[in-house]
């Protein structure tokens, strides 16, 4: 039975990409929103790039830097406040001394590592830039820009991932 509400799927196929993307961040939301209610686990700590451009993203302005717009911080011994939603993560974190609050949606996310057990993700990103005229022209990744060359097209293929583990 269908009540002929495909969402486009039907024509266009499922956006695998997009389904794998929300499914590693739902891992990230989970790992932050246990360790708000529990603290780190073990040596358990947290590398996390992010795309200091969103417009979304709130942090001090020391963390912004002209050069790059990704941000990195690290939650591991000074931190405070860790509160993780469906859409993004809040913490309190210690900069010279003095204690800041950071707001990131999980959409900005571009890296969440934790090297204590040799984990780590890798996230697509879109960037939005502003045009003069005010008109949003979106950038994609260099992944994303690879041509795809129709010789070496592979259909149904599966990829273990224990080839992108760390070896122990």
């Amino acid at each position: 039975m269908t009540d002929n509400n495909d969402d486009g799927f039907k024509s266009k196929g499922f956006d695998y990409d997009t389904l794998v993307e929300e499914g590693l961040k739902d891992v990230v939301k989970r790992v932050l929103k246990i360790t708000s209610e529990t603290g780190l686990i073990g040596n358990s700590h947290f590398f996390i790039s992010f795309n200091g451009d969103d417009p979304d993203v709130i942090v001090p302005n020391e963390l912004k830097n002209t050069d790059n717009s990704e941000i990195k911080i690290i939650i591991q011994h000074q931190f405070w406040d860790l509160k993780s939603t469906d859409n993004h993560f809040e913490v309190t974190l210690s900069f010279n001394g003095k204690k800041k609050n950071i707001s990131v949606p999980f959409k900005a996310l571009i890296s969440f590592t934790d090297p204590s057990v040799g984990f780590g993700l890798q996230f697509k990103i879109d960037k939005q830039l502003k045009l003069s005229n005010g008109e949003n022209q979106t950038e994609l990744s260099d992944i994303e820009k690879t041509p795809k060359s129709s010789d070496n097209v592979k259909s149904g293929e599966i990829v273990s991932l224990d080839a992108f583990r760390d070896k122990k």
